[in-house]
C-alpha cells in the first residue's frame, strides 16, 4: 500500500524515518538485457585493461594525468604554468559524458539525445544558454567527429585535463599568445596525443611494470573463473590492445607473480588463443589488417602471410600468441564455421568492445561496469527518498487532474449566461488558482527531492544510468548492446558455465494503462463532468488520499 493510500500528505512523506529501514548491498549480480543460454556459447573472450585488470584510479589515472600534462609542456609548447593546476580528481567526471570539441563543453544527455547538463570547461552552463546551444541539435550530430564519447574509464583523465585547459585558455589568452591560436578542437587533439605519448614511451606502463600491485586492484577469483570455463569445454581467448610485453606483466600479476624475477609464461595455459596489439575497434571491422606471430621468449614478431589458409591446428602448434590481425583471423584460429552468436566477449569499452562486436559481428557481449556497485548501493541507501519522490509524483498527478477538471469546466462555460454554473464562475476560478498554487508547491518539493536524490550519486552529474527522469545515453547503450553487464569480471565465476540468463519483461507505458496520468484524467472527467455542470465543484480529496494538498508546507525550491 502506498503512502497516499494510507492518507499521507507531502509533509508526512518528507518526515518518514529513514533509520528504520534495512539497507541492502550489491552482491555482484549479473544483469541481463537479452536472454542468453551459455550452452549455446562455445567461445568466451576477454579484454584485459579495465576488464581482467581493474586499475586503481588514485594511482594509475593520476599517473596518466601528470605524465600527459608534462608532455603538453615538453612536446607541445604549452605554458609551464599548467603544471601548477589541480591534480587529477578521479571522482570529478563519470563515464557516459560527451566532449563537445568545437565549443570546449562537456555534456550529459538522456536516451533521446537531449542535453540535460552542460559545462564549459569546469563552469556550468545555465539552462537558457544550454537550450540556445543544443536545443536544435539533431541526434545524429552527436556521433560526428565534433564530439568525443567518454565511454571508458581510460578517458576520464582526458576529460579532466581538457576541462582544465579550456579554463586556462579562457583566462590566459592575453598572457600567452600561443593560446589564441589554439582552438578547443586542437586542444582536445593535443590532450589525446599527450596521453598516447605517455603510453608509447613508457611513462605509464614502465611504472606499472615496476610495481603492478600499486596500480592494479586485487581481484581474487579471476583465474579460477577462467579455469572453470575451460573445464566446461569452451575455448577461451584473450583479445587486448596492449602489446605483448605489458600484457605479460599484467597477466602475471593477475596470476600472483608480481615481482619481475617471478614472472613466467604459465598464465598462457589459461587461454587457447592470445591476441595482443589488436587495435580495436579496427580489429572488429577491418578485414585487411595483418596478423603477426609473437615469440614470447624473445619478444620478436614474424609474419603470418598464410594465417587464413593454414589449418588452425598447424598455426597454433607453433604458438598461440599473436599480434594485430582482424576478426577473420580470430574466427579461423578458434575453429572453422564459427558463427558470431557462438562467441561471448567480455570487455569494458562501450564502443570498441561491446557496440562494435555486437553490431558488426553479432557476438554476445558482457560489459564490465565498475561504477555499478556504487550506483546500486546508493540507490538502495536512498530507497526511502525514492519512495518520497514517487508519492510526491502521485500527488502531482492528482492535482494535475483537478486543475484539468476545473479548467475544462471554465472553458466549457465560456462566459455564456445560459451556462448552469455561470453565476459561480468566480468561485470556480478562485478554486483553480488555489489548485495551481498547490500544484506548484508539490512540483517544487518534487524537484528538491529529485535533486538531492541525484546528488547522492554524484554532486554534479548524478546517476551514471539516469539523467533526470530518463535513462541516460550511456544506459541506453548498455541496454541496446550489452547482453549482460556486471561490476567486475570475477562475478562471472559465481555462476555455472551452463547458466541460462533471462531478462525481465519489457514494459511500455501502454502496458501500465491504468497507472498513466492521462487514463486517470479521462476516467475522472468521464465520471464527473456531467455532475460538475450542475453542481458547484466542491474540492474533494482523491479517494487515494485523505489529506488535502492545501496542507503541504511551502517550499522555496524551484523547478526547471
Amino acid at each position: 500500500m502506498s503512502a497516499s493510500q494510507q492518507g499521507m500528505s507531502a509533509k508526512d512523506i518528507l518526515s518518514t524515518d529513514e533509520a528504520d529501514r534495512e539497507v541492502q548491498k550489491y552482491n555482484g549480480e549479473i544483469f541481463c538485457n537479452r536472454a542468453l543460454n551459455m550452452k549455446n556459447i562455445g567461445f568466451v573472450g576477454f579484454d584485459m585493461d579495465y576488464t581482467l585488470a581493474q586499475y586503481i584510479p588514485e594511482t594509475f589515472e593520476i599517473l596518466a594525468h601528470r605524465g600527459a600534462m608534462a608532455k603538453l609542456v615538453e612536446s607541445m609548447d604549452y605554458p609551464a604554468e599548467i603544471l601548477k593546476l589541480d591534480d587529477y580528481d578521479p571522482t570529478y567526471f563519470q563515464r557516459g559524458l560527451i566532449i563537445d570539441k568545437m565549443r570546449g563543453n562537456i555534456i550529459k544527455m538522456d536516451r533521446h539525445s537531449y542535453v540535460k547538463l552542460a559545462f564549459h570547461g569546469n563552469k556550468m552552463i545555465d539552462r537558457e544558454e544550454r537550450l540556445k546551444i543544443y536545443g536544435n541539435v539533431f541526434q545524429k550530430s552527436f556521433t560526428s567527429k565534433d564530439y568525443a564519447n567518454i565511454d571508458t574509464l581510460f578517458s576520464l583523465p582526458d576529460a579532466f585535463m581538457y576541462a582544465q585547459l579550456v579554463d586556462f585558455k579562457d583566462a590566459n589568452e592575453d598572457k600567452y599568445p600561443m593560446l589564441k591560436g589554439k582552438s578547443y578542437e586542437q586542444m582536445y587533439k593535443d590532450v589525446r596525443r599527450s596521453v598516447d605519448l605517455c603510453h608509447r614511451d613508457g611513462v605509464i606502463k614502465d611504472r606499472v611494470s615496476e610495481d603492478p600491485g600499486k596500480y592494479i586492484q586485487a581481484e581474487p577469483g579471476i583465474v579460477d573463473m577462467i579455469k572453470r570455463l575451460k573445464l566446461s569445454g569452451r575455448k577461451v581467448f584473450l583479445l587486448t590492445n596492449s602489446l605483448w610485453d605489458y600484457t605479460n606483466v599484467v597477466m602475471n600479476h593477475i596470476c600472483g607473480n608480481s615481482q619481475a624475477d617471478s614472472r613466467n609464461l604459465e598464465w598462457l595455459d589459461l587461454f587457447d588463443l592470445v591476441i595482443v596489439g589488436a587495435c580495436k575497434p579496427g580489429f572488429l571491422d577491418d578485414p585487411q589488417l595483418s596478423l603477426f606471430r609473437v615469440h614470447p621468449e624473445s619478444d620478436k614478431l614474424s609474419n603470418m602471410d598464410n594465417a587464413l589458409f593454414d589449418p588452425p591446428e598447424l598455426s597454433l602448434s607453433k604458438g598461440k600468441v599473436f599480434q594485430g590481425g582482424n576478426y577473420n583471423h580470430l574466427h579461423h584460429l578458434l575453429g572453422n564455421f564459427i558463427a558470431g552468436p557462438q562467441i561471448m566477449y567480455v570487455g569494458d569499452h562501450m564502443f570498441s568492445d561491446v557496440i562494435r562486436g555486437k553490431r558488426s559481428l553479432g557476438w554476445r557481449t558482457m560489459l564490465v561496469v565498475p561504477e555499478l556497485e556504487h550506483e546500486v548501493n546508493v540507490w538502495l541507501q536512498q530507497s526511502v527518498r525514492h519512495r518520497r519522490i514517487e508519492e510526491l509524483a502521485e500527488m502531482r498527478h492528482e492535482l494535475d487532474e483537478w486543475v484539468d477538471r476545473l479548467s475544462l469546466l471554465i472553458v466549457s462555460c465560456n462566459n455564456k449566461e445560459e451556462c448552469v454554473v455561470f453565476d459561480r464562475i468566480d468561485e470556480i476560478e478562485a478554486e483553480l488558482a488555489k489548485a495551481r498554487e498547490e500544484l506548484q508547491t508539490v512540483k517544487n518539493l518534487y524537484a528538491s527531492e529529485v535533486k538531492e536524490f541525484h546528488e547522492a550519486f554524484h554532486p554534479v552529474w548524478g546517476q551514471v544510468f539516469k539523467v533526470g527522469y530518463q535513462n541516460s545515453r550511456f544506459a541506453q547503450q548498455v541496454e541496446n548492446y550489452a547482453c549482460l553487464y556486471t561490476s567486475k569480471v570475477s562475478n562471472f565465476g559465481m555462476v555455472s558455465p551452463e547458466m541460462i540468463f533471462r531478462t525481465q519483461q519489457d514494459v511500455m507505458p501502454h502496458d501500465q494503462l491504468e497507472d498513466t496520468p492521462i487514463r486517470r484524467l479521462l476516467k475522472s472527467r468521464g465520471d464527473s463532468f456531467v455532475r460538475s455542470l450542475t453542481e458547484m465543484p466542491q474540492r474533494t480529496p482523491s479517494p487515494m488520499r485523505s489529506n488535502s494538498p492545501s496542507q503541504i508546507p511551502p517550499s522555496s525550491s524551484s523547478v526547471e
